[in-house]
């Protein structure tokens, strides 16, 4: 193909001119003697002469934006883009938004400028095609686009491109593509080819370039916050400096917040706001995302700023992985590799134990999601979270607390494992703190996941919140308002706030009673409001209501039965075989207190049969075992009683950990086996203990207190 040049055809076509007017000498166009003759030939060839020796293509420099400051602490940044320039003549720099990717850059071209004889800078939104071919940014003489000769652009990209290989083997050049954000596509890799020095800016991470020639931006080190204060702001007093500090600590070292911040100290405006300065949902503006990336985008941007392990998220958002490396290679998510000696990430994520103070973290190989703080303030900006948008998502969460069947969920896992998911229980929480009543099931599990962990002041704000709201929507008549008023039960009862529990649970069960028709779910959430009246009658003493209750319960559970298997899902199964169990031992609880001891063995020895076959019961095995030592005490078998009550102890703490009132109880029953055996100062050691958790955490159970004095 022969390629066309505007300037050598525009030599070729005065030298057509010189021919016309010598052909018609007689005419007055014509040339009018010999010696204007000459003259005009010996023009032409001078020009001709001066277009050969210096090409037929003449590169044009465009202008450089001034830098105003020196750059602060990039110094390493700045020798790594020469090194890779001298080895691979191109520098990817890429991170997020606002990060110095374009600073460091433009600083590069300050000091190495004298070592080029041509510096292009080319600011963009669009696609290294579409820059290339802008004859305004990258102005070749002697080439121009013509339509009509390159009717598919691509074309002029190429026949650019092949100019530009060309410039560059005779001259020295460098080429500035500054904010190149869109995805690489094949053109990249002919722009990669050119023998120039080519330096790209861009907040997404190209597969297609090699590592070698990539240079991840990373956030300002802390050492050099103070010097880039004080180079954007006038005197500041230690106080203020401190501020600004502590605000950089906010925003992850990010560096044009740091400059705005530290500009609006300077007027006596300090940061109160992640964006201080700027609009920092100009972030996302680069970026085109598809519904399902932003959707998981914004579900990452509600949790908690540690991050979420990748298998643990994609199992409770239902996101892909596919989706989660798009958003990785924008750089809008962080990837981290666990190691038990650092932690490595892909992108542009700083070591986490210093940036996030995690105290439980995913266990080592793993790779943990981590989203910008600044990112997302801005996405919670652009669609700020709802109980709409992040349904699937809270959605997801309640059937990872609830758990599948008797193996996995926030009951049976350890009070550690649970304490990992704490951080984003708290972002949930505080993220929607007007629980969607049509979510109940789902924010009820966050307020159960919060007591079970101690926090029973927030647990029982959230219940209550949760109760009203399901009230206001469903009314009376349903089986939602008489459950969470169960749920709030159970919050009180587990706090030791028997008074309470015992009039939320009576109100769960006028609720329950109201409600037709009697399904499975209505059937389920009765019981329960029936063994636990049942057991509050019998610590009272209430004969007549513990008959009332437990007869009550029987009469459900025959009812339950009578649905045909079929309608029945395999968790239905479970739970009301758990249930059946749990209410055998509130009878043989009851027995023992009312020195019914043939009963009491009896129902003991039908639990046992049922423990030894039912595999993973975790944390649900404790109020078992707990019964198993009072039959070991009742048979005077003392050695197994203490080493079962001692085997218990260490699972209620491993699961509950020493503030939870299950963990209280098992130590007064291992006390009480010690003080049997006659181990008179082991246990008053014991019972000592108990009673300073009791006076700490529970200062208004005063009976439990009085039991425990009197013991001591």
């Amino acid at each position: 193909m022969k390629y066309f040049n505007y300037q050598e055809q525009l030599l070729l076509w005065k030298k057509r001119q010189l021919l016309l007017q010598k052909k018609f000498a007689d005419t007055p166009p014509g040339f009018s003697s010999e010696e204007s003759e000459n003259a005009a030939w010996q023009a032409w060839e001078e020009e001709y002469a001066s277009y050969l020796e210096n090409g037929r293509y003449k590169i044009n420099d465009t202008p450089l934006p001034s830098v105003s400051l020196p750059l602060i602490g990039r110094e390493t940044e700045l020798d790594t883009v020469h090194d890779m320039l001298a080895s691979s003549h191109t520098a990817f720099l890429y991170g997020i938004g606002g990060i110095g990717k374009t600073a460091i850059a433009l600083q590069y071209i300050a000091d190495h400028r004298h070592a080029y004889d041509h510096v292009l800078y080319v600011l963009t939104d669009k696609g290294i095609s579409q820059a290339i071919c802008d004859d305004t940014s990258i102005s070749i003489s002697g080439l121009k686009y013509d339509r009509k000769k390159y009717p598919v652009m691509r074309q002029y990209f190429r026949e650019k491109i092949r100019i530009l290989r060309e410039l560059s083997e005779k001259k020295k050049i460098l080429i500035v593509i500054d904010n190149m954000n869109v995805p690489a596509d094949k053109d990249l890799r002919l722009f990669l080819e050119l023998p120039c020095d080519k330096i790209i800016t861009t907040r997404v991470n190209y597969a297609i370039v090699p590592e070698t020639e990539k240079l991840p931006i990373k956030a300002l080190a802390p050492k050099h916050w103070p010097n880039l204060i004080s180079d954007y702001s006038d005197d500041l007093d230690p106080s203020t400096m401190d501020q600004l500090i502590h605000y950089a600590y906010q925003v992850h070292g990010h560096t044009l917040s740091l400059k705005m911040a530290s500009v609006h100290a300077s007027y006596g405006e300090l940061p109160e706001l992640l964006d201080t300065g700027f609009d920092i949902t100009s972030l996302l503006s680069a970026f085109r995302l598809k519904e399902n990336e932003w959707k998981t985008l914004l579900f990452l941007s509600v949790l908690a700023p540690q991050g979420m392990e990748k298998e643990q998220f994609i199992r409770i958002s239902g996101t892909s992985e596919k989706t989660l490396l798009a958003l990785r290679d924008y750089l809008l998510i962080d990837f981290i590799l666990l190691n038990r000696t650092a932690s490595q990430s892909t992108g542009c994520a700083e070591n986490i134990a210093q940036s996030t103070g995690q105290t439980a973290i995913p266990v080592d190989g793993s790779t943990l999601l981590r989203v910008h703080p600044l990112i997302s303030e801005a996405v919670k900006r652009i669609t700020p979270p709802t109980c709409t948008n992040c349904s699937s998502l809270l959605r997801g969460f309640a059937t990872y607390l609830y758990g599948d069947g008797l193996k996995i969920g926030t009951w049976n896992r350890t009070y550690e494992e649970n304490r990992e998911m704490e951080p984003h229980i708290f972002s949930l929480y505080e993220t929607f703190p007007d629980p969607a009543p049509w979510l109940g099931t789902a924010f009820e599990e966050i307020a159960t996941f919060l007591w079970i962990q101690g926090y029973y002041d927030k647990a029982l704000t959230y219940a209550l919140k949760i109760y009203e709201n399901v009230l206001d929507y469903y009314g009376p008549n349903h089986v939602m308002p008489g459950k969470e008023a169960l749920r709030v039960a159970a919050v009180y009862h587990n706090h030791l706030d028997h008074d309470h529990a015992l009039v939320w649970y009576q109100k769960g069960y006028d609720l329950l009673k109201a409600v037709t028709p009697q399904t499975f779910e209505v059937l389920d959430q009765l019981s329960i409001a029936c063994v636990k009246l049942a057991r509050g009658a019998g610590h009272r003493g209430d004969s007549e209501a513990y008959k009332k209750y437990s007869s009550e319960y029987r009469q459900i559970v025959v009812s339950i039965l009578q649905f045909k298997n079929d309608h029945l899902t395999d968790m239905q199964k479970q739970r009301l075989e758990i249930k059946q169990y749990y209410f055998l031992l509130e009878e043989a609880k009851q027995a023992l207190r009312n020195e019914h001891f043939a009963v009491f063995e009896k129902l003991c020895d039908s639990i046992a049969e049922w423990i030894d076959r039912t595999p993973n019961l975790g944390y649900r095995k404790v109020a078992f075992e707990e019964l198993h030592v009072s039959l070991l005490i009742h048979k005077n078998q003392l050695d197994a009683a203490e080493k079962a009550a001692r085997e218990n102890v260490r699972s209620t703490l491993l699961y509950r950990g020493d503030k939870y009132k299950d963990y209280l109880s098992c130590l007064e029953v291992m006390a009480d086996v010690l003080k049997l055996e006659n181990k008179y100062a082991e246990a008053l050691s014991v019972y000592e203990k108990i009673l300073i958790h009791l006076q700490r955490d529970y200062p208004y159970e005063q009976k439990w207190i009085n039991t425990i004095m009197n013991k001591i």
